[in-house]
């Protein structure tokens, strides 16, 4: 199914019998607690048994046996609750197990109102949600050691250039003050927008700073093509792609080193 025309308008979702809303600015910091259940990566846990379940089999088993003392449960119940405005339709935490359970099959499957839904919803429901909020799921195909090495490099990057990330309420106030939005009408916004705007007010800063220069002929970029239309796509399909390139670089360097020796 191709959602690009809802997620261009930020319209909700249909899927079955069920409308999924895009999750707001005001709603950031609730929204991003409980996503957490949606980008569990269960096959980083060395045990066959759980990395033969499906991703909802897993949720159920790690509510259960209470794994990592996470409410994965809770958090897609109140999840679910907020994407589909309808927080009336579900149930509290005590009473969780008695609507997400098993068929006679032993799947796990869940209740909205009175239609079921099995694990092949559960992960369509899973992308439908990240796709509207700009959620990363972890890379299946990468292991988690070359990820959390990836990540550190990445930290270490920003760390050695100065680049401490603001906090979200920084972001807020910084968009307002560059746009002249009002701070209820940046809470009305969808997380998706609000993120796609602060990238595009920066890619159009850095755009004119190094246009700027490049004309003024004080400043000449020896590679033309490293000033972007502020239009260009900002979509990354490698979100590591930067520290991937300083590592093989690092590494060309050692080999060219380790040869003059």
């Amino acid at each position: 199914m191709d959602i690009t025309n809802y997620l261009t308008y930020d319209l909700p979702v249909p899927y079955k019998n069920i409308n999924i809303y895009p999750a707001t600015v005001k709603d950031y910091v609730l929204f991003n607690a409980y996503v957490r259940c949606l980008t569990l990566n269960k096959n980083e846990i060395p045990d066959a048994k759980v990395i033969s379940m499906s991703n909802l089999d897993y949720i159920l088993y790690a509510t259960e046996q209470n794994v990592n003392e996470q409410p994965y449960l809770y958090w897609f119940d109140r999840l679910l609750a907020m994407c589909l405005k309808d927080d009336e339709t579900f149930i509290k935490i005590e009473d969780s197990l008695k609507r997400y359970g098993y068929n006679k099959d032993n799947k796990a499957i869940f209740m909205i109102g009175e239609e079921i839904y099995n694990s092949r919803d559960f992960d369509k429901i899973k992308t439908i949600i990240c796709e509207q909020n700009l959620v990363d799921l972890p890379d299946e195909n990468i292991s988690k050691e070359v990820r959390d090495s990836l990540e550190e490099a990445i930290n270490y990057k920003n760390k050695l250039n100065g680049n401490k990330p603001g906090s979200f309420e920084d972001y807020i106030i910084s968009i307002s003050v560059v746009t002249g939005w009002t701070l209820e009408y940046i809470y009305s916004l969808s997380i998706r927008k609000f993120i796609k705007s602060i990238r595009r007010i920066d890619n159009l800063l850095h755009y004119k700073i190094y246009l700027s220069a490049s004309m003024s002929g004080m400043v000449e970029f020896k590679d033309k093509s490293f000033i972007k239309h502020w239009l260009t796509n900002l979509e990354k399909e490698n979100k590591y792609e930067e520290v991937e390139l300083d590592l093989d670089k690092m590494k060309g360097t050692v080999s060219l080193e380790s040869a003059k020796k």
